[in-house]
């Protein structure tokens, strides 16, 4: 993209003027130390504090909300709000490389196990653009796609949301030949009220929908949409969870066996997801089949770590009622076990309700053996404790030989810290 066509895709307005108005750009930086010669650099948030940084690294233009005027030849663009300048670069570039499929994945539970086992079955048949971790706003998005270029078969992104629109106006951007909604969940129901508006918010997915929508067949029963795939070919049978999850998968009449990694049943669509979208690029369903088998558990999510004489459970990444009770189904089946947990976030008038609920899921567990950490989780009856220090102080008195360990909390709980102490 030449500077004068960012202008006019923006809708910016000059504030310096560059020598050359053609001259090309690189690529987009967000991060004033990524920022390599004839790069733009898109100063969000506190960005506008390094722009200097960025033009001694070689940027040769600047997108600012800010009326910022600099001695020097490099282009500044002033905008209205950087987001909407953002949706529009993205929509640009998606235009450019439209004729490269677009996958794109949302859901409350999941979507980032759904978004990484499907790049892990197609990988090795496609040059895969996927975004990095849970890059899934228009920030992490528009990073991804700042990389796209011919070389590349196919884009798998994962679209995250916190409020009403956010979908829809990333949708619109990036327009998906394919779609698929994970689940329903309770995620962010302070911000959007109700299982209603949640639903609601991920079926935004589809306005920018070229092509196919794919559903999880159980939490989306009542979904209603044209060209709606809902893997009726599919069937699932002996379902086993020991140290993975195991089931047997009939497809077209043919039964396959599933093992795959993360011990935990809600998995299951997920994988079905996964592997129907899998049958529209490939047509080896062992192939796909040995795929999911082969694929590793992401960083936090589910890992089963086996430490000396313990187990620890690590589910720290994030919380939900929904992936909780999915986690606990598998700490169940143990005699000697710990619960630790921190505050599930942004339920917002449910707070007391949800919190509430998890007694009746933790019900028969020793309450000295919940640890519980947060003020939300005042409302969960167990051993109650300020800060992750304390409950690690606390574990250091405690014979944990032979204990399945389970933590878990919302990110902002930092349950992490609790996890590197039990590894080391």
């Amino acid at each position: 993209m030449k500077i004068l066509d960012l202008i006019k895709t923006i809708d910016g307005k000059l504030l310096n003027i560059p020598k050359d108005l053609n001259a090309q750009i690189s690529s987009f930086k967000l991060d004033s130390r990524n920022v390599s010669l004839n790069d733009t650099f898109i100063a969000i948030n506190n960005g506008y504090l390094y722009i200097e940084d960025a033009i001694k690294a070689g940027a040769i233009c600047i997108v600012t909300e800010k009326n910022i005027r600099i001695n020097s030849n490099v282009c500044i663009i002033k905008v209205e709000k950087i987001e909407d300048a953002i949706l529009k670069i993205i929509s640009s570039i998606r235009d450019n490389y439209k004729y490269i499929p677009l996958i794109a994945i949302t859901g409350s539970v999941g979507k980032t196990t759904t978004k990484e086992l499907l790049s892990h079955i197609l990988k090795e048949d496609y040059h895969l653009l996927n975004n990095d971790g849970n890059k899934n706003n228009y920030i992490g998005i528009m990073d991804t796609l700042s990389k796209l270029d011919s070389s590349y078969d196919l884009i798998i992104l994962e679209l995250g949301m916190n409020h009403t629109g956010e979908i829809s106006a990333l949708s619109k951007a990036v327009k998906p030949k394919y779609a698929a909604i994970t689940n329903v969940g309770t995620s962010h129901i302070g911000n959007l009220g109700s299982i209603k508006n949640i639903l609601k918010a991920k079926m935004e997915i589809t306005d920018g929908l070229l092509s196919s929508l794919f559903v999880s067949h159980k939490s989306l029963k009542n979904v209603k949409y044209p060209n709606i795939n809902r893997c009726k070919d599919i069937k699932i049978k002996h379902i086993k969870i020991t140290e993975h999850l195991s089931f047997k998968l009939k497809y077209h009449k043919k039964i396959y066996q599933i093992n795959f990694a993360i011990p935990n049943k809600e998995y299951i669509y997920n994988i079905l997801l996964a592997f129907e979208i899998a049958t529209y690029f490939l047509f080896d369903i062992q192939y796909i089949v040995d795929r999911i088998n082969s694929f590793k558990p992401i960083k936090s999510r589910m890992n089963i770590i086996n430490i000396n004489n313990y187990k620890v459970i690590d589910d720290t990444y994030n919380s939900s009622y929904e992936s909780l009770k999915g986690a606990y189904k598998y700490l169940k089946r143990f005699k000697r076990k710990i619960v630790i947990l921190g505050d599930i976030k942004e339920l917002g008038t449910y707070n007391i309700k949800i919190h509430k609920k998890i007694n009746r899921l933790l019900k028969g567990i020793n309450k000295n053996n919940i640890l519980l950490v947060g003020k939300d989780t005042l409302y969960i009856k167990g051993k109650h404790f300020k800060t992750n220090e304390e409950i690690i102080s606390y574990l250091k008195t405690l014979n944990l030989n032979n204990y399945n360990i389970l933590v878990k909390g919302s990110r902002l709980m930092h349950m992490e810290d609790i996890v590197e102490f039990l590894r080391k």
